[in-house]
Formats: C-alpha cells, sequence, structure tokens
C-alpha cells in the first residue's frame, strides 16, 4: 500500500512547460489528504521557487529542497538544514576557479538568505537562471559571501559532466558530494545529503517506512530515493545513465503526465 509520494518536479512531475494539471492534482490531494497519504515535492531547487509551482494548489505537500539540504514538513516547518562548512566552501570554490577541467564553470551558490553567482547580471544564462532562484546576485569574487549556504549548483556550456563529478568527489571525498542535476550540471552538497536522506527524516516524523513509498524522478540526482523506494521509477523521458541502474522505467513521459497517472492508480 503506497502511503507517500515522492517526486522529483523538473522533467518528472513537471512537463517541459514547467507546468502540471493543477486541477486534477488538487482533487488528488484532496483524496490523499482523505486517505491519511502525503506528498513531497523532493528537488533540487529552492524552496521559494517549490512554493512557486504549488501555489495555485492548497493541501498538505512537504518540501525535500536542495537536494535534502533543506527538509520542510506539511506544516510549513523546517525540520533539517544542511549547511556546507565555511571553510569546505572556500577550498572548494579555490579549486573549482583553478582546476584546468573546471574551466569555465557557471557556478550558483545557494544560500539561506539569497542566491550568489559568477554569471554576469546581462548575460542570458543570468536571466534563465533567475526563473529557478530568488533574489539571485552577481558577484565578482564567491568566496567573498558570507550567507549559510545549502549547496553549489555548477554548470558548463559544454563537455560531459561525469568525469567533472568523478574528479570532484574524488578531491572532497566524505566532505562533499557531487551528483549530476541534468543541464550538464552538478549539485553539490555535503557527504549524505541527498533526496533519500531528506525523505527519510519525514518518514520518521510521519512513523513510515521506504516501504510505503512511491518516488519518481529522471536523473541522476533522483538514483538514491528511487533504488531505495518501496516502489521506484524513472520516467520514460530519464537520463540514459539513470534508466540503466533502476529497475523500473515508467511507459509515460513527463510530458504524458506520467506521475499523475500513477497517483490516480494508487488512489483508485
Amino acid at each position: 500500500m503506497v502511503k507517500v509520494i515522492a517526486s522529483d518536479m523538473d522533467g518528472t512531475f513537471l512537463n517541459d512547460q514547467g507546468t502540471f494539471d493543477e486541477e486534477q492534482f488538487q482533487q488528488q490531494l484532496n483524496q490523499m489528504d482523505d486517505k491519511g497519504m502525503h506528498f513531497i515535492s523532493a528537488s533540487s531547487n529552492q524552496y521559494q521557487h517549490l512554493l512557486g509551482l504549488f501555489k495555485n494548489v492548497h493541501g498538505p505537500i512537504s518540501y525535500v529542497c536542495n537536494n535534502g539540504a533543506l527538509v520542510i514538513d506539511e506544516r510549513g516547518v523546517i525540520i533539517h538544514e544542511e549547511m556546507i562548512d565555511h571553510l569546505v566552501l572556500k577550498k572548494a570554490l579555490d579549486w573549482i576557479l583553478s582546476e584546468p577541467s573546471f574551466a569555465g564553470a557557471e557556478v550558483i551558490l545557494v544560500g539561506r538568505n539569497g542566491t550568489y553567482c559568477n554569471l554576469q547580471e546581462n548575460s542570458n544564462r543570468f536571466q534563465a537562471s533567475k526563473y529557478f532562484y530568488e533574489n539571485m546576485q552577481s558577484m565578482s569574487d564567491l568566496r567573498l559571501v558570507f550567507d549559510s549556504i545549502y549547496k553549489l549548483d555548477i554548470t558548463w556550456e559544454e563537455g560531459g559532466v561525469i568525469k567533472r563529478q568523478d574528479e570532484f568527489n574524488h578531491k572532497f571525498s566524505g566532505r562533499l558530494n557531487a551528483i549530476s542535476s541534468g543541464m550538464n550540471g552538478l549539485d553539490v552538497m555535503v557527504d549524505g545529503t541527498d533526496k533519500l536522506s531528506g525523505i527519510e527524516m519525514l518518514l520518521q516524523s510521519w512513523n513510515l517506512t521506504l516501504n510505503d513509498v512511491a518516488a519518481f524522478g529522471d536523473n541522476g540526482n533522483d538514483f538514491e530515493m528511487i533504488n531505495a523506494a518501496g516502489i521506484g521509477y524513472a520516467m520514460k523521458n530519464s537520463a540514459a545513465d539513470l534508466q540503466q541502474k533502476v529497475e523500473q522505467v515508467m511507459a509515460y513521459s513527463n510530458n504524458e503526465q506520467g506521475v499523475q497517472r500513477k497517483i490516480a492508480d494508487y488512489l483508485s
């Protein structure tokens, strides 16, 4: 019996236009509430951005934000925050900005009070990133940011991320962990922080287990939660490396409302 739906957002719950069937989901959320079921929005995105996605929907939603670095329950209460140690952050930035294979990296620091990047304010990439990140500021030197930082978002215009991910994780093993986020990027959090760790904290507060969870995702940063959940699906449109690692790939893509179809199945 599925008691918890945990879904990634971009490329999973949302279609390529970044929307979903709000009317249907409102009905589903009402039914889930009646049955004592829970819905978790598990994303690499910021809390403010996720709240905006569900602004027209009313009902209990829990949030695993910033890939598990910030966990907020359905009452809106912060139940976990995982900040990167300032000294470790400075070492990581020194390395990213000087390592030849990381040349050209566009870096965004996601903080408690704002978002900080090394992108020029008049660049297309800055404007595009503002869709995902609230209160974004361009900085000449990211090492001068004194906010508490949840995660780093690193992207490149070209070149794959898998080799860069391995290099970074070898260098910062035990302190930080980089995982592919799609869109030719890496998300970097405190080692041991991921969507699964965030979901486990919510389950603990509800006295439920991973066997009660159906999880959905489309990228490398979704693997842990898909793999550990009682029922775990990669979307039909998922990254090839994720599809190779999971047991079940859904027959539907994000543009065919795959997650909402599955929720309908579980509710019936």
